[in-house]
């Protein structure tokens, strides 16, 4: 993709339209595979409105959020470092230890689930939540959790909004996901600092540090 653009015709963007325009053109990049990575870092941008950018997550099919993570029990706590890479045909799960290595990664495809191990070890179950028990010792919601990364209710229920519309607390069952930071990322508002709360004193605590979007979070 060239660094320099043609000039284009002047025109003028209503208030109404300007919206309209970014959520299609960010949607058109995305679905084209364009899309380029963007660190999460404070300042200034032009942010699309709620309504849009739930739009445009929702039509991702490739992407990936890495950063800490800290899991906490009345009993423990640790922390590790993750990386979740969404696309049609695979799902992947790495987690490092305090050194930066890889202690477990789960990926799930059309065959099932399986988990390969620091030491070796291989595992295969049909779901991502039955390893990722394996490996974290306490059973986690893994099938919601791609939507609480993003920032989107899916079959939760949205308890509160922030004055922008974005979920605040979202309820799901017995877990309850608040939302403690947003960062603009390439336009979108994504979570930046969530942490889950769950039965029996589970605590779930996620800062991510860098999102991905789109083909190019493909190796």
């Amino acid at each position: 993709m060239s660094s320099t653009s043609p000039k284009l015709p002047s025109q003028t963007w209503t208030r109404s339209s300007l919206p309209r325009f970014l959520a299609g053109s960010l949607l058109g990049l995305i679905l084209a595979g364009c899309a380029t990575v963007t660190q999460i870092h404070p300042g200034p941008s032009t942010l699309l409105p709620t309504s849009e950018r739930n739009q445009v997550i929702t039509s991702l099919k490739y992407w990936r959020a890495s950063g800490e993570a800290a899991l906490s029990t009345p009993k423990n706590h640790e922390s590790f470092g993750f990386r979740w890479e969404q696309s049609p045909q695979l799902q992947e799960l790495s987690i490092y230890d305090p050194l930066g290595r890889t202690v477990a990664r789960i990926t799930v495809d059309a065959t099932g689930a399986h988990l390969e191990t620091i030491t070796g070890e291989h595992r295969q179950a049909q779901n991502l939540s039955t390893l990722l028990s394996m490996v974290l010792h306490v059973t986690l919601p893994a099938r919601e959790l791609p939507d609480w990364m993003l920032g989107l209710p899916g079959n939760s229920s949205t308890v509160i909004n922030n004055a922008a519309g974005l979920p605040q607390i979202l309820r799901s069952g017995p877990w309850q996901v608040h939302y403690l930071h947003y960062a603009p990322v390439g336009g979108l508002s994504m979570p930046q600092l969530l942490q889950a709360n769950g039965p029996d004193g589970i605590a779930l605590r996620m800062a991510i540090t860098h999102w991905q979007m789109g083909r190019s979070a493909q190796p």
